[in-house]
């Protein structure tokens, strides 16, 4: 087994203005295979696009790093030292999750193709525009989009232009950061299936950045779920949506309407802890209605036995969650 991206005690935080750093991950542990599809699921504010800018080498200058972070064999977060050149947008591409902010409005779609691939792949305006019709065309859109500007395209169609730069890098791990988070319910489906689609058929590595869960099972083989910039449940789609072992998990679940159904929904309660605090006890202690006194030490993240694949959980309480149901 070929890993793809492994993360290993990944931090990464922000100096304040006052000085202290906010932490917006804690030590994030990862793996993901070669032609893997993973994704990272929580709520706003949790981690998620963070982890996503830091194995696609973009994040910003001033972030601070601790932990390591392997793209294959490459060591490309060593702590401090940041080691991207060579595999930033050439062996990692990153679907942003704004089409409306990541596409320049004063170029056209041709445009945003030949200054992407005249780097990476030294060609000329012929080529780049031969490069770019063929990955429009993987997306399901013609030559008639080259000569158009964003604003002159739908929100989807923008959404497929985004992805179809993405694929044209030739970059073997696609990062894709809420790419449905700007279109709408029948749209966004059509996406998912479409990322999915090109994933097996050019046998790319994938991680999905979302924050619905519901929409992981067909597209993704493992879910990791982040809560206060921690991974606190990982494992196989079908084992973490039909029988989750944290009760963040569960309740996150539980808290999502499904058409048709007429189970009642559990809106989470309380707020997600302040990034500022000191998480030396369970970060989800004051939300878990299964908390109890071992919730005060921060409990690791363990192995579920019996399961029949890996699956991890960051729950002192685990055996009590799945008796309860």
């Amino acid at each position: 087994m070929v890993l793809a991206i492994r993360a290993e005690n990944l931090k990464v935080g922000y100096a304040s203005e006052e000085g202290y750093v906010i932490w917006a991950t804690r030590g994030v542990n990862l793996e993901v295979s070669e032609g893997e599809a993973l994704c990272l699921v929580g709520e706003s504010g949790c981690g998620k696009s963070t982890i996503a800018s830091a194995i696609a080498g973009v994040l910003p200058p001033h972030s601070i790093t601790e932990g390591r972070l392997w793209i294959f064999d490459r060591l490309v977060i060593d702590g401090p030292r940041h080691r991207f050149n060579g595999v930033r947008g050439r062996t990692v591409s990153l679907i942003p999750q704004n089409p409306g902010t990541s596409l320049n409005p004063f170029i056209t779609v041709e445009d945003h193709f030949y200054y992407i691939v005249r780097e990476l792949h030294k060609l000329n305006r012929e080529g780049a525009r031969k490069t770019a019709l063929e990955h429009l065309r993987m997306v399901g859109l013609n030559s008639d989009v080259l000569d158009k500007y964003p604003h002159q395209l739908s929100g989807g169609m923008q959404q497929r232009v985004l992805i179809a730069i993405a694929l044209a890098s030739g970059a073997r791990i696609v990062v894709a950061d809420e790419p449905t988070s700007s279109v709408d319910a029948n749209l966004r489906a059509q996406i998912l299936a479409l990322i999915n689609k090109l994933r097996k058929e050019l046998k790319l590595t994938l991680l999905l950045i979302t924050h619905d869960m519901l929409s992981t099972a067909s597209v993704c083989d493992k879910i990791a779920v982040m809560y206060a910039g921690k991974i606190v449940e990982v494992g196989s789609t079908q084992a973490v949506l039909n029988k989750p072992y944290h009760p963040y998990t569960r309740m996150l679940l539980e808290s999502i309407p499904v058409l048709g159904s007429k189970k009642p929904l559990k809106p989470l309660p309380g707020e997600p802890p302040s990034l500022l605090e000191d998480f030396s006890r369970c970060p989800f202690r004051d939300r878990c209605p299964f908390r109890a006194d071992v919730c005060e030490k921060e409990p690791p993240l363990v192995p579920v036995n019996g399961t029949g694949k890996p699956h991890y959980t960051m729950c002192w309480r685990f055996k009590e969650v799945i008796e309860h149901g």
